[in-house]
């Protein structure tokens, strides 16, 4: 009888996944102190950066992020909007903050669903007014059912119009599934005598109101605030509506010592993932098994994927995101894995490419070794002072000699014919958003991405256009092609700006060749035993 092949990696798996942290490798540390004690100084500091920009005759409305369903049936996992997050600290949706800087008292106020019992027996526990104070800082904490009523009271025009709009700050369960009405709570503020400054500047149509609104008509994520600012519009409120994606865009750039923390966290769940991914990426093993290994371990510290896996052998890592890790590693493969943590909605994000057999071929070797080069002068140039494209610009005159060096290119100074085989962007941002805003000039406290790659997809060659320049071109580099063919590799690692010089957050995931093949040596040989 012929006995079904076990993959190496399954029997690995098999004989540590109930070893809680007895494993052969460095698991990642507990979650950073600041994590909690520096929360709401943190997010204090954020709220007074952003009133000071949008000034005393403006106010700043934001809603928590709507819950998405499929089918209308199945709820995907509720994650908050990232400037309402960056702001509050709060992951409740349904809820609604204002910033009023020439507001008496109430210069912060978060408006929350009301609690329901009998749904919370469905869907869970709903944030109440003590925890939103505890978590945000944010003392002012009232009834989502109040938002419409503080508005009415600051643009009387608009009251026809807030009442046709439904409940301001969108559903409050989980799945959408909002707390029944209970009647006006008896708390409610005499708003005309806590808003007197900025009922008095919307009196005089010299108020602003700044929201997240996306230039693109009907943008998914921010639906409700596009809808609702053009009801305002249409009325002639008095108010002039106002993006506040610009302010958020310059803040989130450079990150706090918290956000920091919080981000080498992520880093570190990554690195332990990357060692069980070497231990156990030997030929025979599904790609969808190291999807499991990284998703495996995020999870068990208490993390998410900050974006899909992308686990691509062989000819697959000459796919930029190819996500359906589907394929069977093969002796003789590369394995390119662009898999990162996302950490209390911080993502970061790491690539490493390795040789499924543990050894480079010459050819995966000649390959790799240009990209590391190339890497290692985008780390050169990511200083405070340097423009961000000076990154790109060094790694790309690394990639234009080495590629005309090993015949594959045939102009040492044409960025076009290098653009072939490496054909996107070197550097971005990271932080709430695994593409956080970033700037034209690198600033000590940001953290961004050096992530260079060669891809030599087996139809590269046929799919340029057909002209006597490129056909020329084509026919100058297809011996060197046909050597190189079907190889992707890519390395990313993540970067703080510092005054001095950039400190690599991954390095303790190794990326020298020599290192990554002892690594893996080492990796498999301990869990063996």
């Amino acid at each position: 009888m012929r006995i079904p092949k076990i993959s190496f990696g399954v029997i690995l798996l098999a004989g540590i996944a109930f070893a809680a942290d007895s494993t052969p490798w460095k698991v990642a540390p507990a979650p950073p102190a600041s994590w909690q004690r520096d929360r709401v100084a943190d997010l204090t500091a954020r709220r007074k950066a952003v009133m000071d920009q949008i000034g005393d005759h403006a106010i700043l409305m934001l809603f928590a992020a709507e819950p998405r369903n499929y089918a209308n049936d199945v709820d995907w996992p509720f994650r908050q909007e990232n400037d309402f997050f960056y702001l509050t600290g709060l992951t409740q949706p349904g809820a609604t903050l204002m910033l009023i800087p020439s507001a008496g008292k109430m210069r912060e106020i978060v408006f929350l669903p009301r609690a329901n019992p009998a749904q919370e027996t469905w869907t869970g526990h709903m944030l109440t007014h003590a925890e939103a104070r505890e978590i945000s800082g944010i003392q002012d904490v009232f009834d989502a059912s109040q938002v419409n009523g503080l508005l009415s009271a600051l643009v009387p025009r608009a009251r026809a119009v807030l009442t046709e709009l439904p409940a301001t700050g969108g559903r409050g369960g989980r799945g959408g599934r909002g707390g029944a009405d209970a009647g006006v709570p008896l708390d409610v503020p005499v708003w005309s005598l806590e808003i007197a400054k900025p009922i008095e500047y919307a009196a005089k149509e010299e108020l602003q109101l700044y929201m997240i609104l996306p230039a693109r008509p009907n943008a998914v994520e921010c639906r409700r605030e596009q809808e609702f600012a053009g009801k305002l519009a249409s009325v002639g409120a008095g108010l002039t509506i106002k993006d506040a994606s610009t302010i958020f865009n310059t803040l989130r750039r450079v990150k706090s010592q918290r956000e920091i923390d919080l981000l080498q966290h992520a880093v570190d769940i990554t690195a332990e993932a990357f060692q069980r991914a070497y231990a156990f990426a030997v030929p025979g093993t599904p790609e969808y098994e190291i999807q499991a290994q990284f998703e495996f371990t995020f999870l068990r510290r208490n993390a998410h994927w900050g974006y899909p896996c992308i686990v691509g052998s062989g000819v697959n890592a000459t796919t930029l995101h190819y996500e359906t890790n589907k394929d069977t590693m093969k002796d003789g493969d590369l394995l390119l894995m662009d898999d990162a943590a996302e950490f209390d909605q911080y993502s970061v994000d790491v690539t490493r490419t390795v040789p499924v057999n543990g050894k480079f071929s010459s050819e995966q070797a000649d390959i790799y070794r240009l990209v590391w080069a190339a890497q290692q002068a985008g780390f050169s140039a990511a200083k405070p002072g340097h423009a961000a494209s000076d990154i790109q610009g060094a790694a790309n005159e690394v990639f234009k000699q080495g590629l005309f060096k090993l015949g594959l290119i045939t102009d040492a100074k044409s960025d076009a014919q290098m653009k072939i085989w490496f054909n996107h962007g070197i550097s971005h941002g990271i932080g709430l958003n695994v593409h956080d805003p970033g700037g034209k000039e690198l600033q000590p406290g940001m953290v961004v991405t050096v992530e260079p790659g060669l891809y030599f997809r087996p139809d590269a060659l046929e799919n340029l256009p057909k002209t006597p320049e490129m056909e020329k071109f084509r026919e100058a580099v297809r011996p060197a092609f046909e050597k190189y063919k079907g190889i992707g590799v890519r390395l990313e690692d993540d970067v703080l700006i510092t005054n001095a010089e950039p400190r690599v957050m991954s390095a303790a995931v190794p990326s020298k060749l020599e290192e990554v093949e002892a690594s893996i040596a080492k990796l498999r040989q301990t869990a063996k035993n």
